[in-house]
C-alpha cells in the first residue's frame, strides 16, 4: 500500500516501540535498543521501510506509559537509543529564531520544510510538567519554555512563497475531545494550548493553515478548530487536525472520542481498525493550494476530505506558486 502512494516521506508520530507492552523486562538501555531491533530485524520492516524515508517524534511508550516525569528516572536510558536509531537521522534541529544557534545538544523536537509546507516536530514528552497538575494551571506546560517559544515563533514566521501550509507533528492529540485520560493530552495543559492555538489562528490569517497531525490513541478522529465567533480572526483562519493510529497494533476496544464543546468540532470519527495511516497530497488547483487528506484502515481507504488553503490578506501580488504536488504519510 505505502509504495503505491509514492510518498516522498513517512512521519511516524511516536510509540515506535512498547517497552512496556505486555510487561516490561527491564529498564537498561540495553533493554530499550532491543526492542527497536526487534522491530528493525522483522522480516515485514522491509515492505514499509525500505525505499521510504521515516521521520519521528518521541512518545511515552518509548520511556513508559503516560510518561510526564521529563528527564528523569528512565528516560536518560530510554532516550539514549532513541537517539541512536531516530533523531541522528531525523531533520536539523530548530534553531534559534534570528540565529544559527540551538538550544539543543541531542535534539528533540526538529523543523524542516518540503515542497509546500513547513513542519515542526514537537517533543511532547522530554519537558512536560506532571499531567497531575491541574488543567487551568498557568505555570504547566508540556512542551517546557525553550520550546515552546521556538514553536510560537515558527508559527508567526513568514513562510516563503508558495509555502501555504504549517504541519504541527504532536504525539498526542491537540483536541480535548477524547475525555479517557485526557491529562495525557492537550486537553490536559489548556492554558498552554489556547496560548498556541491564538497563535495558529494569528497564522492562517496571514494565509497559512496550520494542519495538526497526531497519534497516541489507537483510533482516527478528524477535528477542527474555528477562532471564537466575533473574534479578530476570521473563520478561514480555523486550525485542523488529523489524528491517526496505530499503524500495527490493537485498536481501541471501545470508543472513547467525544464533541465536549464548539471549541473543538469533529469533522470524522472512526475508532475501529488495527491498522492506520492518513495520506496527504498538495497541489496548487486553478492558482489555489489544495490538501487532500485520504485515511486507510486495515489496507482500505475509507474517508478523505479536501481542504482549501487560507486567505492571504490583500497586498500587490508578488506571483503565484511553483510548487506542483507534494505528497506525504504519517502514522502512529
Amino acid at each position: 500500500m505505502l509504495p503505491e502512494l509514492k510518498a516522498q516521506f513517512m512521519l511516524f508520530l511516536g510509540d515506535f516501540i512498547y517497552v512496556d507492552v505486555p510487561e516490561r523486562f527491564g529498564k537498561s538501555t540495553e533493554e530499550y535498543r532491543m526492542q527497536y531491533r526487534q522491530i528493525y530485524a522483522s522480516p515485514d520492516w522491509a515492505t514499509v521501510g525500505q525505499n521510504l524515508s521515516w521521520i519521528h517524534v518521541l512518545d511515552d511508550h518509548e520511556i513508559s506509559n503516560d510518561w510526564s516525569s521529563n528527564t528523569t528516572g528512565v528516560y536518560k536510558a530510554a532516550v539514549e537509543p532513541w537517539h541512536l536509531y531516530h533523531a541522528q537521522v531525523n531533520p536539523p534541529a530548530v534553531k534559534r529564531d534570528g540565529s544559527d544557534a540551538t538550544v539543543q545538544l541531542k535534539p528533540t523536537w526538529f523543523e524542516f520544510v518540503q515542497g509546500p509546507a513547513s513542519f515542526f516536530m514537537l517533543d511532547t514528552r522530554s519537558y512536560r510538567s506532571s499531567n497531575d497538575q491541574p488543567f487551568n494551571d498557568s505555570a504547566k506546560t508540556m512542551l517546557g519554555k525553550e520550546q515552546l517559544d521556538d514553536f510560537l515563533a515558527w508559527l508567526a514566521r513568514p513562510e516563503p512563497p508558495g509555502v501555504k501550509w504549517k504541519f504541527v507533528a504532536s504525539s498526542v492529540p491537540f483536541t480535548k475531545n477524547w475525555p479517557v485520560n485526557v491529562k495525557d493530552t492537550w486537553g490536559g495543559f489548556l492554558v498552554e494550548r489556547k496560548e498556541i492555538l491564538e497563535s495558529m489562528w494569528a497564522a492562517g490569517s496571514q494565509g497559512t493553515t496550520v494542519v495538526i497531525l497526531s497519534g497516541d490513541r489507537h483510533e482516527f478522529a478528524a477535528t477542527k478548530f474555528p477562532p471564537p465567533p466575533d473574534s479578530k480572526w476570521p473563520e478561514a483562519s480555523s486550525a485542523y487536525e488529523f489524528s491517526t493510529s496505530p499503524l500495527n497494533q490493537f485498536a481501541s476496544p471501545y470508543p472513547t472520542y467525544k464533541q465536549q464543546d464548539d471549541e473543538d468540532v469533529m469533522l470524522r470519527y472512526i475508532p475501529a481498525g488495527t491498522s492506520k495511516f492518513g495520506a496527504f497530497t498538495i497541489q496548487n488547483i486553478a492558482g489555489k493550494s489544495t490538501l487532500d487528506y485520504r485515511l486507510f484502515i486495515d489496507g482500505q481507504e475509507t474517508w478523505s476530505t479536501r481542504i482549501f488553503e487560507a486567505p492571504a490578506p490583500e497586498k500587490p501580488t508578488v506571483g503565484g506558486s511553483f510548487w506542483d504536488r507534494f505528497k506525504l504519510s504519517f502514522s502512529l
